[in-house]
Order: structure tokens, then C-alpha cells, then sequence
């Protein structure tokens, strides 16, 4: 926290296990996995998640996956845009009082075969806290390659929400009921 009272960015890190507690160390960054499991982990009302590339080891099992479904059985409402081919990966248990909704860009951008539509890399909680980035929501993007981001607080989580909702009430996201 600086004098201001605001939080300064945070740079965010995934590298090949062999290196990644030691250079976080090192040079005071944090790590993307713990990041994302402890933004999660703290949601009162909403999270908001992008990741064109998901995948199911990441998203059904382990800690994001935990957090993910704790989040839900508090109540917290889950909204995740990605490709259609990875919208299965992410698997909650019955039970939950949040709402889980997912979004994938709408169809002109998926039209050639292999578009994704969508290559942004985020996590928002509560409008409070976001992180952006590059690391894929899987087992290789939180642990094998070296992949960077940022965790931010405040004001800049709040305007990639206001985008969220905005991209959503002009079409360029629509929801897909499962």
C-alpha cells in the first residue's frame, strides 16, 4: 500500500518448476497459480474469467478448481468467456448457490475454422482486484513455460469490468446455455 492508499501493480510469473520459487523469491514477484487461487479464493460477489485456453486438469481439479467451487457455494456469480472447445473444462459440483455462466465471442468471430475470437488472458474479483496476463488456464501455463502478468487493484480492475459488461450488452460476447 503506498502513502495514496493505492496498491501498486503487482508483476505476476509462471516458470518451468525448476525455476519458479526461486526466481519469484528472488526478484519479489508472485506466482500466477497462487495468484489466481487466492483472488478466487477471496470473491464476495463476482469473478469474472477469460481464458481462450482452458483445460480440464486446470479448471475441474486442483487448487483454482477448489477455490472456484468454493467461491460458487458462497454465492458468488462466475462468469467465464472462452473458445467453445473449452468451455467443458471447467466442471462445478452440484450444490453450488453462486450462478456459473459462460460466454464465447460472438459468431462472426469464430466464423474460419481455428478463430478464437477471443486471446485475452484475465481474472476480476469483485471489480477490486484483476489480473492480466499471459498464461493459459492450464497445467502448462501455471507450471512449464515461462508466461507474465499483472495484478492490479482498484480503478484498473474496475474499467476491465465495465469492458466485461459493455462487451456483453453491444453482442460481441453472448452467452451460451449449457
Amino acid at each position: 500500500m503506498t502513502l495514496s492508499g493505492i496498491r501498486p501493480p503487482e508483476l505476476v510469473i509462471t516458470t518451468p518448476e525448476a525455476y519458479g520459487v526461486d526466481l519469484a523469491t528472488r526478484t519479489g514477484c508472485r506466482l500466477t497459480l497462487g495468484v489466481l487461487v487466492e483472488l478466487v479464493a477471496g470473491a464476495q460477489h463476482e469473478v469474472i474469467l477469460g481464458a481462450p485456453y482452458a483445460q480440464s486438469g486446470a479448471l475441474s481439479a486442483g487448487p483454482l478448481a477448489n477455490a472456484l467451487d468454493a467461491a460458487l457455494r458462497r454465492g458468488v456469480r462466475v462468469d467465464w468467456v472462452s473458445t467453445p472447445a473449452a468451455l467443458p473444462a471447467l466442471r462445478i459440483r452440484a450444490g453450488s448457490a453462486g450462478v456459473l455462466r459462460f460466454y464465447q465471442p460472438e459468431g462472426r468471430l469464430l466464423a474460419e475454422p481455428g478463430t478464437l475470437g477471443s486471446h485475452a488472458k484475465f481474472l476480476v474479483v469483485d471489480e477490486a482486484h484483476a489480473y492480466v496476463g499471459s498464461a493459459n488456464f492450464t497445467g502448462r501455463g501455471f507450471r512449464d513455460q515461462l508466461e507474465m502478468g499483472l495484478l492490479v487493484h482498484g480503478e484498473p480492475a474496475r474499467e476491465i469490468a465495465r469492458f466485461w459488461r459493455y462487451a456483453i450488452e453491444i453482442g460481441l460476447l453472448v452467452e451460451v446455455r449449457t
